[in-house]
């Protein structure tokens, strides 16, 4: 693949069909809660953790060490400490020793960005080799391959751009060729020059996405370029009050095809990566926020109480309920699709015969907030929110969709709409799941539920500050995916 000179950023239209509506308002959420927040020894230390795992996933990611992640776990909870790689990671005491000191320069360099941030300085192309001569401080060689196809070390220039071709071979044989060394200066100032012209203009998704990519394209140093393109695109969001971007080992299928997609023409997989990340970062400090509001004295609690009672009288809780009647209307749209699927499907079950002469058939009901049957499927609700590592709230809103499929097995879809996180926080979501129900002596109907699995990877989020049109929206995509995988899963159950 021959090495394209950098153009300008994709046209304002195409930008906008780029962009991610959704982080859009949860960034804008996320804005209003922050300001309460920084100061919190728990927020920091939210911002540590996270500083820490940046720096060690940016390194797995690149191979430069490997270990499984319940060892990244303990690092991030209790520090990056060669003792802990050297017995959990099973890493020689020596390499440990060497691997740490990676570690903690790279720490340094996520560090670094809080500050640069903080510091209001410009992006420059001085700032991307001081970062690269942080980053291979402790690291000395790299590998070249010679002409006739021999594996090498040589040493490593840190902090300057590369004097000789770095094009890798791809699997079928085929050079992936990046800017040559000639051009690389030139291409480097191109590319400071469209972020810096882009930066406040461009959604930090998709000019992270692209900095990233074109940082990639034109690869400027012997090694660690994957490492400062994270930099670069963790930057981008920090500047508009965000998070790093951390992409995890458990993310590099999807991070490399995503690069490879970009490489064709096709940017938006990585958009989505990037953009599902930092929503991930901005649920998890929306739940630090909620547990430092509680953990605040009692004065504090006081005030907050009277806040609150003040703000339901104003437009500003208006706003905030707003979420439940999206939340109605989802509901309203998943009952429409199940109802749809058992018009569909229920008379052909009925054509079936069976030896026993059994009437297969498919049936449908729901629950809205409010009403009794509303509490059902709590076990399995709090099952997925544990599998989707969020708190599920079923205190102010609950409601439920439902298709029962019966043949000589009895098969049941549920979507459940319910709050994210404590509190009334104006953050909701929608979970699928689908489970197979079994006789059992033990329960009073006479059977109980067994093998209950999402039928979706992600949870549909969604939240007060998005437009009721692009939640819709959304939720039309992510539901039609989810029925899918439950049919699928329906089918397995027949075999």
């Amino acid at each position: 693949m021959n090495y394209t000179p950098i153009e300008k950023m994709p046209p304002q239209d195409e930008i906008l069909n780029l962009h991610s509506t959704e982080l859009a308002s949860l960034s804008t959420l996320w804005l209003e809660k922050k300001i309460e927040l920084e100061n919190s020894g728990e927020y920091q230390e939210f911002i540590k953790k996270m500083q820490r795992e940046w720096a060690i996933e940016t390194g797995i990611i690149e191979r430069l060490y490997t270990w499984d992640r319940g060892v990244t776990e303990v690092l991030i909870e209790q520090g990056v400490d060669s003792s802990i790689i050297n017995h959990r990671g099973g890493v020689g005491r020596d390499e440990a020793e060497r691997i740490s000191k990676l570690i903690n320069s790279q720490e340094n360099i996520v560090e670094g960005l809080f500050s640069f941030v903080k510091g209001e300085q410009p992006f420059s192309e001085h700032y991307i080799r001081s970062m690269h001569a942080q980053f291979t401080a402790h690291q000395d060689c790299t590998e070249a391959v010679t002409a006739d196809g021999n594996l090498i070390k040589i040493p490593l220039l840190k902090g300057e751009y590369k004097k000789q071709a770095n094009n890798p071979r791809r699997p079928d044989g085929e050079f992936h060729e990046y800017c040559p060394p000639e051009f690389v200066t030139d291409e480097m100032q191109k590319l400071v020059r469209i972020y810096v012209e882009h930066e406040k203009k461009t959604p930090p998704e998709v000019l992270s996405a692209w900095v990233h990519h074109r940082f990639t394209q034109i690869h400027p140093f012997q090694d660690g370029n994957g490492r400062i393109a994270r930099a670069i695109a963790s930057l981008v969001f920090l500047r508009q009050g965000l998070f790093p971007l951390v992409v995890r080992e458990s993310d590099r299928k999807d991070y490399i095809e995503a690069l490879e997609n970009a490489d064709n023409g096709d940017l938006h997989p990585l958009i989505k990566l990037f953009s599902k990340r930092q929503r991930d970062s901005i649920l998890t400090a929306l739940g630090i926020q909620q547990q430092v509001e509680q953990a605040q004295h009692s004065k504090q609690i006081i005030s907050n109480a009277l806040a609150l009672l003040m703000a339901k009288s104003t437009a500003k809780q208006e706003q905030l309920s707003s979420v439940y009647e999206a939340a109605n209307k989802l509901q309203d749209i998943a009952t429409r699709k199940l109802t749809e699927l058992q018009t569909d499907l229920d008379p052909q079950l009925r054509k079936i015969k069976t030896h026993k002469d059994d009437i297969f058939n498919a049936s449908i009901k729901q629950a809205k907030n409010g009403e009794r049957d509303a509490d059902y499927y709590q076990k399995q609700i709090y099952a997925m929110a544990k599998t989707h590592d969020y708190y599920a709230n079923l205190d102010r809103y609950k409601s439920w969709a439902r298709l029962v499929i019966y043949t000589d097995k009895i098969f049941e879809l549920i979507f459940s709409v319910h709050g994210h996180g404590r509190g009334d926080n104006g953050v909701m979501v929608v979970t699928g799941f689908t489970f197979e129900k079994i006789p059992s002596e033990d329960s009073k109907s006479g059977t109980e539920a067994t093998n209950t699995k999402p039928c979706n990877q992600e949870i549909f989020q969604f939240n007060y500050l998005e437009s009721e049109e692009n939640t819709i929206k959304r939720f039309n995509e992510w539901i039609d995916g989810s029925i899918t995988i439950a049919l699928a899963e329906w089918q397995q159950t027949l075999t």
